[in-house]
């Protein structure tokens, strides 16, 4: 795994984030050499390699993930506070229930149970990065 592996798992996302999950990637694949210092492993590329797709996969999934809250707070608040069940910007309908959140949903459910299925969703969840590289290190 790497950021080629990284790029190649997300082709298929649009443009803009895809470039935002490889660019966090690029930043963590420089920053590696002294997570590993901090986590007292030596530096290994195949681990370095795998810690950053993790961060890729982390970085997209907080990026579904928050959508995904945004989406249903405000609605849910919108429709407590204001008897509101809908809102549209635009062309979209961006109501709590409506297809963008409905995807967000899919999209979401489908990204947690995959991450799971390949046993690194543990990683993915604000486990700090000097962690992931002692569990790489030891053989997870």
């Amino acid at each position: 795994m790497s950021i080629r592996a990284l790029s190649d798992a997300i082709t298929d996302l649009p443009y803009g984030l895809s470039e935002q999950v490889l660019s966090y990637a690029r930043s963590l694949d420089l920053a590696a050499p002294e997570i590993f210092q901090d986590a007292g492993v030596a530096f290994s590329r195949e681990i370095a390699d795998t810690l950053v797709f993790i961060a890729g996969l982390r970085k997209l999934f907080s990026i579904v993930d928050s959508n995904y809250w945004v989406i249903d707070n405000a609605g849910a608040i919108l429709e407590r506070q204001q008897n509101q069940s809908s809102v549209r910007v635009g062309g979209a309908d961006l109501s709590r229930g409506g297809s963008y959140h409905q995807s967000l949903i899919t999209v979401r459910r489908e990204l947690i149970e995959l991450l799971a299925e390949h046993q690194i969703l543990q990683f993915v969840q604000n486990v700090p990065y000097v962690e992931v590289v002692r569990e790489l290190a030891s053989g997870r």
